[in-house]
C-alpha cells in the first residue's frame, strides 16, 4: 500500500484539525474541528479504499448510534474530555467516569500511555443525555495532540502489518455473519522510536493502532480507530 501514499505536510494536517494547545475539543454538530478528514491529502485525490476518510467524531467525541448504544471515544488530547460547545461551562460530549487500567504502566519518560477503561465511559446523545458505554475503550496517550493522533491513524492505515484483504460487505438479512476481523486493519502508530509529529507511547515507542474500514453513505470511512497494545 506504500506506493499509494502521498506525503502529508504537518502544517496542512494541523489546518484540518488543530486547536489551541490547552483547548477542549468542541463536539457540537457541524463543529469543523471534528469533521471527517482524508487519510491522504493532495490535489485530485478522491475518496477511495486507498484514501478513506477518518471519522474524527468517533475518535475524539464518541457517538451514540441509532440503537442508542454509546460507541467510540478513544482520545483526550491534553487530558481534557470533549465539550458540546466552545464556551466556558459547556456540557461534556463524552467523559471518563471510572478508574484507569493501564495496558503498560506509566513511567517517568512518557507518563500516561495508551490505556484501557472498563465501563467507565459516558457519551452524550443528540439530546445531550449521557449514555454509559458498555464496552471498554482503549485510549491514545493524553499527551498526544489531535494532530498527532490523526497522523498516527494515517500512518497505521498506510503501513499495515498485513494487507486488509478484499472488502466484505454487510450480509443480507438472515444471511451468514461476516468472518471475524473482516475489514480490519492494524499498523504502527509511527515510523520509528521517537518519531516527530506522531503519537507514541512509553519511551517514544510506537504502538499498534487498529480499526475497521466501512462504506458510510457511499464513502469509504475508517469508522473506528483505536490503540490495541504495544508491539
Amino acid at each position: 500500500m506504500d506506493r499509494f501514499v502521498n506525503a502529508l505536510p504537518l502544517g496542512l494536517l494541523a489546518a484540518c484539525c488543530s486547536l489551541p494547545v490547552l483547548a477542549q475539543i468542541d463536539c457540537t454538530a457541524g463543529a469543523p474541528g471534528v469533521n471527517p478528514v482524508p487519510v491522504q491529502v493532495g490535489a485530485g485525490l478522491a475518496n477511495s479504499r486507498l484514501n478513506p476518510q477518518i471519522n474524527q467524531r468517533h475518535v475524539f467525541c464518541g457517538e451514540v448510534n441509532a440503537a442508542g448504544v454509546a460507541t467510540g471515544f478513544h482520545s483526550r488530547p491534553n487530558s481534557h474530555d470533549p465539550l458540546l460547545g466552545a464556551a466556558p461551562g459547556a456540557p461534556f460530549a463524552a467523559r471518563i467516569t471510572a478508574g484507569v487500567h493501564y495496558i503498560v504502566q506509566p513511567g517517568i519518560n512518557h507518563p500516561g500511555p495508551y490505556r484501557y477503561l472498563g465501563r467507565g465511559i459516558q457519551v452524550a446523545n443528540a439530546a445531550g443525555v449521557m449514555v454509559p458505554k458498555a464496552a471498554p475503550s482503549t485510549f491514545f496517550p493524553d499527551s498526544c495532540s489531535q494532530v498527532q493522533v490523526i497522523a498516527s491513524i494515517r500512518y497505521a492505515y498506510t503501513h499495515p502489518f498485513k494487507d486488509v484483504g478484499p472488502f466484505v460487505p454487510p450480509p443480507p438479512p438472515g444471511g451468514p455473519a461476516r468472518p471475524p476481523y473482516a475489514n480490519f486493519f492494524a499498523g504502527p502508530s509511527a515510523p520509528s522510536i521517537g518519531a516527530v509529529g506522531y503519537c507514541t507511547g512509553e519511551g517514544g515507542n510506537p504502538f499498534t493502532v487498529g480499526g475497521y474500514i466501512k462504506q458510510v453513505a457511499g464513502l469509504w470511512t475508517l469508522s473506528t480507530v483505536y490503540p490495541i497494545a504495544s508491539f
